[in-house]
């Protein structure tokens, strides 16, 4: 091969090789909102008192980003329990949509199951309490770990399997304290078949959320990750 000819190869080599670069850049998969803990951990208050915990585990695997929800709550009233709450949730997600969900609840003795998993006619949902249906392909979840879920008008939520129709007005950037120190983060004032505020951080990590339950207030103070919530745990 004469001295040209193999300069002219090193050089298609070199744009082919940037391409594959740029391809691979391209299609990689992005998860800008899972934190560099791979873990988001609440400590749950309701009235100022501490009920228990909300957390979440992320594990990205090739394409696909997994995220584990595990949520236990006990009302106490003088040391003896009057409300538990347990909600177990595994979600799949591909390419920014949702693959499968699975999730089980315990809402103080009454059970909830749903199961949901991705078709060429979209998300098909079977769950205990609204049978089965077929959900948009791309459609969020309640588990609020996406800021894009306040771009919806519409959300899948996970203890139920129903679709809830949301009004969302973004309040602002304020000062919100978490048991992480101050934070600055962007709140949301949410409407419509849920009743709630949820502040996202500059980083788009979610920080914190305020609803009523039963004419109480509840309110999650995002909270150090330890290793109970730490990946592989």
């Amino acid at each position: 091969m004469s001295g040209c000819r193999m300069v002219q190869v090193a050089a298609d080599a070199r744009r082919w090789g940037a391409l594959a670069l740029m391809l691979t850049l391209v299609v990689a998969p992005a998860f800008a909102e899972v934190p560099e803990s791979k873990a988001l951990k609440f400590q749950v208050q309701r009235d100022g008192s501490d009920i228990g915990t909300h957390t979440l585990r992320f594990e990205e695997k090739g394409e696909e980003l997994h995220v584990h929800v595990n949520i236990e709550l006990e009302v106490r009233i003088a040391f003896v329990p009057v409300y538990t709450y347990s909600h177990r949730n595994h979600e799949v997600w591909r390419d920014g949509r949702l693959v499968s969900l699975s999730s089980e609840t315990d809402d103080d003795g009454t059970t909830y199951r749903v199961e949901a998993e991705a078709t060429e006619e979209g998300l098909q949902v079977e769950s205990s309490e609204e049978g089965s249906f077929t959900a948009p392909a791309d459609i969020l979840t309640t588990s609020y770990w996406n800021p894009e879920a306040m771009e919806r008008e519409q959300l899948l939520d996970t203890q139920y399997g129903r679709i809830v129709d949301l009004e969302i007005e973004e309040r602002g950037r304020e000062s919100l304290e978490t048991l992480e120190g101050s934070v600055q983060a962007t709140r949301y004032s949410v409407s419509g078949d849920l009743d709630m505020d949820i502040w996202y951080d500059v980083d788009g990590q979610w920080s914190g959320l305020e609803f009523q339950a039963r004419g109480e207030p509840v309110r999650y103070l995002r909270a150090p990750v330890d290793s109970a919530s730490a990946p592989n745990s």
